[in-house]
Order: structure tokens, then sequence, then C-alpha cells
């Protein structure tokens, strides 16, 4: 079943969850950079939000920096990665959160050749035990974005990378914001939006609209 919600076009998920801390900046934010050294932060130069390093969520994978040939050409957050060589779930912890309350998950993946053996992948991205997205990497330097709405049934959520043999699993950042009860309805305790695709409707021009 298919929504249209606003300029979103969202997909109903079900959702349901399991357990590290989560680290909120003034406005109850999480914004995590995966692959960042240990205790490593950083304020974003466009959106002025915090970034903190991903070490205290999960406690498992490689960091890695990607290729000096794409650094250029991206955001700061995709500079570095976490990937998973071992294991067949990983889980971020998201904890700290207000049981029944709604929030806002986006996950990105860019692959920048950071393993330099220029291999895409496939794998799959859960909400707790349920499946959110399947990510395909089909380009070095093209970012996968995931976004979910969901409702913390306690107080953390997991972010699971589950791989599927299809090559090695990765992410570069991982973004939490809180909700008003009020939006998307259709988000509740025993269903999540899963975003399909957004589109600037309005402007005539290409002005990039930034999020979060």
């Amino acid at each position: 079943m298919i929504l249209w919600w606003c300029i979103l076009f969202l997909s109903l998920l079900g959702t349901d969850n399991k357990c590290v801390r989560g680290q909120f900046d003034g406005n109850g934010f999480i914004s995590i950079d995966c692959g960042l050294p240990e205790n490593g932060s950083y304020i974003d130069d466009h959106t002025k939000l915090s970034y903190i390093s991903d070490t205290q969520f999960i406690d498992t994978g490689l960091n890695h920096n990607i290729s000096k040939e794409y650094t250029p050409s991206v955001s700061k957050q995709y500079l570095t990665v976490r990937s998973f060589n071992s294991g067949t779930r990983n889980c971020y912890s998201l904890k700290s959160l207000v049981p029944g309350s709604k929030y806002l998950i986006r996950a990105t993946f860019l692959y920048g050749n950071y393993d330099g053996l220029n291999q895409f992948s496939m794998f799959d991205l859960y909400i707790g035990v349920n499946f959110w997205k399947t990510v395909n990497i089909s380009n070095a330097v093209t970012p996968v974005i995931a976004e979910v709405i969901t409702v913390a049934l306690a107080d953390y959520v997991q972010v699971c990378l589950v791989n599927t043999g299809g090559g090695t699993p990765f992410i570069s950042s991982l973004d939490l914001r809180p909700l008003k009860d009020t939006l998307y309805l259709l988000a509740n305790s025993t269903q999540s939006l899963a975003l399909v695709k957004r589109l600037n409707a309005g402007p005539t021009d290409t002005t990039i609209i930034r999020h979060f």
C-alpha cells in the first residue's frame, strides 16, 4: 500500500524493536557521522548541526576514510564510513528516547571506494526486526538515502544493517529527529512510514533543498 503525504511518497512498514547510549543536542537531535574516530565531533558548516562519532552507539564494525579522489565533491558526513565485514546483522542502538513518541530516522550511504576494491554492494536495512529498505550501491559517488518515520515502543530504537550476500554493508551517517505527535498520523505503534521518493513540486529553478 503506497501513500502520498504532501511531497513525500511513503509506504507502510511494520514496527517493533531491542538494545549503548543516545546523545542529544539542544534540539533533541541525534546526528551521527559513522566512521568518525572515537570521541570525534564537529559542527557542520552548512546546517550548523553538531555531529558526533558513532562509537557510543555500536561496538562492531571498522572505520574507513573514502578514497581521496572523491573527498572534494562530497559533504563532510560522507568522508568516513563504518563497514561490517563480519556478522550477518549489525545494529546501532539509539537510546534515551521517549516511548510512544514519533521520530524521523535517516541513514545515508556513500561508498567512495573506501576499501579500494571498487566493488559495489547490496544489503538490507531494518528497524528492529522489521524490514525497512534494501540499500543498493551502484556507483562510488552517489549517496543512497533512507528515511523512516516511526514510533518508539521503548526508550530505544535499533537500526540494523543485514548482510544478504550482496557485499559488505556500510553506513556513512545516521540521524534521528523528534516529531510532533500531530504529524504523519499514519505512523503509529503498529506501522511506520518509509520514504519512497521526495519531489520538489514548487520552484521552477534548480535550487537544492537541504534537509535537517
